[in-house]
């Protein structure tokens, strides 16, 4: 059994070690050691990470009684060498952070509320606390966030011991331990005692702070997300630097920037309304201009071309404003993405597109797909080599009437 140092020193970042066995773990390679300072993941905390020798450990994690420090490649080293090991003390003390941070938490939602913790995740940006709760109010949430920031402050000690589990049962435990023999309880002051196999910091004021960043339902219960440690302090510090950003951006205040934009946001709708508005006018000169010049086929005005070169949309638009004052018939294109188009087919009256032939005949000169009612028709097409093709057999039905 590798000794399990962590426990020992929770603070100790580096250690010389002996190679026990070296195990291929499908894609990867898992180390097992003599003593080691790398915690395995569990308990809602991630496996540690570092390094094993010159083998850089991406996890650690437990595998049928043993302790694998999982790297990507082969070792250069045999059981039996001694070789020094090192943490990745920054994200080993970011996670001591959280679960300590969340002992304290789940305390207080629980002695305050009577909030059950159900589950906890902690990720990589933000902690989650599952409650057991259908709904959790703000003022809860907030009050709850109060009393832990008050708790850090006090520098309160955070102790670690063994306990049987006829001793457990006489503590007043947050909940029952999930283990049976000798029990690992972390407490924190009078606030929390809960059976724990993780890592933690030694006193509340190491937290430094925790933020409540939003909540999510998950399986009928509100999940709480936390910002938990540095990582609070450098999610206000962003905060800040936002507000700063914004304030030059408005030119308002921190106390004026919501109004500030709510009024610039007013502002955008109307001038998205005139410009709408206005591109409808353009449009529809465009569309009279174009009827204006078209071709007439048995009298039939056709408006054909390929109309790439104007913005998206316009053939969306082109069907939409047709000039009503004569019969007409559009057919038009747009290439995007190098190979690939979209096609739009229309009219103005009934009667003036047999779409049925369309289909039949045009659709196989540009891979076509699409369809629509009478009297717009559209969709894409993949083979831009046919268009000219495509737009000569549309003038040919038209003839045909």
């Amino acid at each position: 059994m590798t000794e399990q140092t962590y426990y020992n020193n929770q603070y100790k970042r580096a250690d010389s070690v002996t190679i026990q066995k070296v195990d291929q773990l499908k894609k990867n390679y898992g180390i097992v050691l003599d003593r080691t300072i790398f915690y395995p993941e569990g308990g809602g905390q991630p496996g540690d990470t570092g390094f094993v020798g010159s083998s850089r450990i991406i996890d650690t994690r437990k595998k049928d009684g043993d302790i694998y420090h999982i790297t990507e490649n082969i070792p250069d080293f045999q059981p039996g060498n001694v070789v020094d090991c090192t943490l990745d003390w920054g994200r080993r003390y970011d996670y001591m952070q959280q679960h300590s941070g969340q002992h304290i938490l789940s305390g207080v939602m629980h002695s305050m509320f009577e909030i059950a913790t159900v589950s906890v995740h902690q990720g990589e940006e933000y902690l989650t606390i599952e409650t057991d709760r259908g709904e959790v109010t703000e003022e809860e949430i907030l009050a709850v966030e109060n009393e832990t920031n008050r708790i850090i402050t006090q520098n309160i000690p955070i102790t670690i011991f063994s306990v049987d589990e006829e001793e457990a049962g006489k503590l007043n435990l947050r909940r029952a331990p999930k283990v049976s023999g000798a029990v690992r309880l972390v407490q924190v002051g009078e606030y929390d005692i809960v059976a724990c196999g993780g890592m933690h910091v030694s006193d509340s004021s190491e937290v430094r702070l925790v933020s409540w960043i939003g909540l999510e339902k998950i399986r009928g219960h509100v999940r709480l997300i936390w910002k938990v440690g540095d990582r609070a302090l450098q999610d206000y510090r962003e905060k800040i630097e936002i507000v700063k950003k914004l304030s030059e951006i408005y030119s308002s205040p921190q106390s004026m920037i919501v109004t500030s934009a709510a009024a610039r946001e007013e502002q955008l709708m109307i001038a998205q309304q005139t410009v709408s508005e206005l591109e409808k006018v353009v449009i529809r000169f465009k569309m009279a201009e174009l009827a204006a010049q078209a071709v007439s086929y048995n009298d039939i005005p056709v408006i054909i071309g390929d109309f790439s070169a104007e913005g998206s949309g316009f053939l969306k638009n082109a069907v939409k404003n047709l000039p009503t004052d004569k019969p007409l018939v559009f057919c038009g294109v747009q290439k995007f993405g190098g190979t690939e188009l979209i096609w739009s087919i229309a009219a103005n009256r009934e009667n003036l597109v047999d779409f049925p032939a369309v289909k039949k005949i045009l659709f196989p000169l540009i891979d076509a797909k699409g369809g629509g009612k009478p009297p717009v028709w559209q969709g894409k097409g993949s083979s831009i080599d046919g268009i000219d093709q495509f737009f000569a057999e549309f003038v040919k039905l038209v003839r045909q009437g």
